[in-house]
């Protein structure tokens, strides 16, 4: 019994990844024994439970199993029952008072379960587990950059840790079935240098290459912003303005050209930690300067250690609208349900059917409209969070374009919103920050991904061909990677104009305010974060009173 208590104690963890849950337990710690159980036996048992707690959950609200059961948990009884209506050997276990516990109600979960296969258009359990399977077959390959601060590249890591892996020549290839065997292939990207896909459930973690810091697991799209950037020349100063956990800040050293440097921000101390030691096992130690604690939007672009920087990162806080899971899963919460207590009347359905009949017709409506209600608040609320948002990505921005000598900006976010991506760069471009120091963006044919063909949305660019084609948009899964979007801002001239508008900049991140309007007039910009937050507020209002 056991494997279920470790599973579930894993399970009803939230510490780090599933897999670091699993595999990274430290043997050596009084603290965290190691479990008795074989780490892949735990993992494969978490996994294929999560691949069908949906029906599962149904079937443990419907019998109302954990009211008449009290020693069964919900992560419990999701493991156990996994195995006892799910697989042919049944819970894996000699009798025990849990495993009791579960068969004393056979009869009635084996019906619960019959019905929630049957409405979810299943005939036959095996037509049931091919659906789920290839569910989690469409799921996004598992991405490894190849970090040349410690191998040549392709080759040579390759040869070093995937001699007998196979390429295939589509991302889709990595998903064919191989009789359930875990494939052996990889892909190389043909749009990012030292990018390679492997199957979702490939195991990277254990893999000696991983483990030395030769191999950085970074999704495709997070690996786009240091593409594009391309600080390759000699003498390059980057600043990433928000750095942890690290994995573009590496990317872009393990870009930089001879003498480059990279001064890279955050603000929190505790991910700054986290920063620090990716950046050790990357070994970029020596290019990377971290400032702990420090607030970029704080920053002076005139300061002696900034006044040469000459590109930067911008990823700001951003909705994380474009997230999905990769092959990690999570445990769901058990819907509320109504079961029998033990001891207590049973419900008789015919007896519900003619109270819920009795019900008048008007409670109904209004509940209609209740719910209607709250999901046009829940709307506007997020309207508002986004617009938000909005204006603290415009700050970085905007405080990005008045560092002296740069001459390359790019901002991202993994966000699928208009508002945060296409709306934010129009904004930025009308400024007059970017207007009277020369910014504009960087166009399709001059950047380093002319080739992605995902582009942005003309609709949301005004119309201008020029600015949509800049922006790059990556769909989930169908880009093979998360949801996000990146543009590069250039200027053909780094040299400081005579006259520099102010820029005000939020007091803190977490206000997530502080950017500017498209058209604030220079002479009447606000010069304190409060000012700031009054001035977008009131534009904003009366952008809304004269869109109604």
């Amino acid at each position: 019994m056991s494997l279920y208590i470790e599973a579930a104690t894993i399970l009803t963890s939230t510490s780090g990844s599933l897999k670091s849950r699993i595999y990274h337990r430290s043997p050596s710690s009084e603290e965290t024994p190691p479990f008795k159980s074989p780490p892949a036996r735990l993992y494969a048992l978490i996994v294929e439970t999560l691949k069908h707690q949906d029906i599962l959950n149904e079937v443990i609200a419907n019998s109302g199993i954990l009211g008449l059961e009290r020693k069964l948990s919900h992560p419990l009884a999701l493991l156990l029952l996994h195995d006892q209506l799910l697989t042919r050997g049944g819970i894996a276990t000699s009798s025990g008072p849990l495993k009791n516990a579960v068969l004393k109600h056979k009869a009635r979960l084996s019906a619960e379960f019959t019905r929630a296969r049957i409405r979810r258009g299943h005939g036959t359990l095996s037509s049931l587990l091919a659906a789920a399977n290839k569910a989690a077959a469409s799921k996004i390959p598992r991405w490894v950059r190849i970090n040349t601060l410690k191998t040549a590249g392709v080759e040579a890591a390759i040869a070093e840790g995937f001699e007998d892996y196979t390429a295939v020549a589509t991302i889709k290839e990595l998903f064919a079935e191989d009789g359930g065997k875990e494939k052996r292939v990889y892909y190389v990207d043909p749009i990012v240098p030292n990018l390679l896909a492997f199957p979702p459930g490939a195991e990277l973690t254990t893999h000696q290459m991983y483990v030395d810091g030769k191999l950085i697991l970074q999704d495709r799209s997070s690996c786009l912003p240091a593409h594009l950037l391309a600080a390759t020349g000699t003498g390059a100063r980057v600043v990433d303005a928000t750095a942890a956990p690290g994995n573009k800040t590496t990317h872009i050293a393990a870009l930089l050209g001879p003498g480059g440097r990279v001064v890279a921000f955050e603000k929190d101390t505790r991910r700054a930690e986290v920063l620090r030691k990716m950046v050790a096992r990357a070994g970029g130690d020596g290019v990377i300067d971290i400032k702990a604690g420090a607030d970029f939007l704080k920053a002076d672009p005139a300061s002696q250690e900034l006044r040469a920087v000459t590109h930067l990162l911008l990823d700001p806080s951003c909705s994380g609208s474009g997230i999905v899971g990769r092959e990690e899963y999570t445990l769901a919460p058990l819907a509320a349900a109504a079961p029998e207590v033990k001891g207590g009347k049973k419900r008789k359905r015919g007896a519900e059917k003619e109270k819920a009949k009795e019900k008048p017709v008007p409670i109904v409506v209004a509940a209609a409209d209740e719910a209607e209600e709250q999901e046009e608040t829940k709307e506007e609320l997020e309207k508002s969070r986004l617009l938000a948002l909005a204006d603290f990505q415009e700050s970085m921005v905007l405080h990005a374009m008045t560092f002296p000598a740069a001459r390359k900006i790019t901002y991202s976010t993994c966000s699928i919103h208009a508002e945060e991506n296409e709306d934010v760069v129009v904004a930025v471009l009308a400024h007059d920050t970017a207007r009277s120091r020369g910014w504009r963006v960087e166009r399709r044919e001059e950047g380093t991904l002319k080739e992605w063909e995902r582009r942005g949305w003309p609709n949301r660019c005004n119309g201008d061909e020029i600015v949509a084609q800049a922006c790059v948009r990556c769909n989930p899964v169908e880009d093979g990677g998360i949801g996000f979007f990146v543009v590069a801002f250039v200027r053909d001239s780094a040299e400081e104009p005579e006259e520099t508008p102010a820029v005000p900049v939020a007091d803190n991140e977490e206000e997530e305010w502080g950017g500017l309007s498209d058209c604030e007039p220079a002479d009447v910009v606000p010069q304190t974060a409060t000012e700031a937050v009054s001035a977008v507020k009131k534009k904003k209002n009366k952008k809304r009173q004269k869109n109604k």
